[in-house]
């Protein structure tokens, strides 16, 4: 049997020849060690290089989206999709979750993202990479507290906040149903050449009155009545600003009046084809549902392309029976 003597000696021997061989305080200094030694530090270094490299480089970025300022045409585009809002929940989820004190930052939330995202893309996040939480901090830390990324931010905040349903409901029947294009600025000649400011859901039966329309968004009813491009039309104001406008309705959901509060997915008519001339005028075009969406500016509201968003908006579609 070995005595407990024994094992202590073969311990220290087997401790002090480990250190010898591979220590750089043994005899030989072995080059093996200080080889990994030196690998180590070089890896280090180029990881902090790199990384500062970064910084600097997201710095720029930053410099050169503030320093050209807002260019509106592309904003008015709205390139969002269903991805891009992932990709917002979770990072601001993430940060969140290491920094709690931020839990009341007024824009580390998913607007705040989309709105750095639009900066630093061009307005075209939807080809953007996720943003690391460093980036998104900094960016936030760098760029929040400027007057253009405010007035971003506040566009941003009343075209998507409050969007809940597709305006046009599901109905139970595979053969009807309804489709739409991007025809953002699309060339329209109906009381002069002009451009087609809104996106036009077609209703495939061209049958007016079938297809009912609801609310996209929480709001007040601030315009209802004739127009004569729009026909029927109904404007309602969400509650974050953004100003939603449906037209050449059929008719309207009965009892409804400008100032009335609305419910997200709430009836406000029926599809059909009015507009383009007095009053009451009918059949100038096949049935659809324009859908135009607006925001507030210093100059006035001005409109946005709703085709991405009601991309988005396909999903969350309520399903009426027939």
């Amino acid at each position: 049997m070995v005595s407990d003597h024994s094992m202590r000696q073969q311990f220290h021997f087997l401790k002090s020849d480990f250190w010898n061989r591979y220590s750089s305080r043994g005899p030989a200094n072995n080059p093996l060690f200080a080889g990994l030694i030196y690998l180590c530090s070089f890896f280090i270094v180029i990881y902090i290089t790199g990384y500062e490299l970064k910084l600097l480089d997201t710095q720029r970025i930053f410099f050169n989206a503030i320093k050209e300022g807002i260019d509106y045409e592309a904003l008015r585009d709205v390139r969002v999709d269903e991805e891009l809002l992932r990709k917002a929940d979770h990072r601001v989820d993430a940060v969140l979750k290491q920094n709690e004190i931020l839990h009341n930052h007024p824009y580390i939330n998913r607007i705040g993202y989309i709105t750095l995202a639009m900066l630093i893309s061009d307005y075209n996040p939807v080809a953007l990479g996720q943003i690391d939480n460093v980036t998104f901090l900094r960016g936030i830390n760098k760029v929040s507290k400027t007057q253009i990324f405010q007035e971003m931010y506040g566009y941003y905040d009343a075209i998507l906040s409050d969007l809940r349903y597709f305006p046009v409901p599901k109905i139970d029947s595979e053969e009807m149903d309804v489709r739409f294009g991007d025809t953002w600025y699309a060339l329209r000649e109906y009381g002069g050449k002009r451009r087609h400011e809104g996106t036009d859901i077609m209703a495939c039966n061209n049958e007016r009155g079938y297809f009912p329309v609801v609310s996209m968004t929480d709001g007040v009813v601030e315009k209802l009545g004739w127009l004569e491009k729009g026909g029927n039309r109904i404007g309602i104001r969400s509650k974050s600003g953004g100003y939603f406008y449906y037209a050449h309705l059929d008719s309207y959901a009965p009892g409804l009046s400008a100032g009335d509060e609305v419910i997200a997915g709430e009836l406000i008519g029926f599809m059909g084809d009015s507009g383009y001339g007095s009053e009451g005028t009918i059949g100038k075009f096949d049935v659809h549902l324009h859908v135009g969406i607006y925001v507030r500016s210093d100059n006035g509201d001005f409109s946005v392309n709703p085709y991405w968003i009601l991309k988005i908006l396909e999903r969350n579609r309520i399903n009426y029976g027939i």
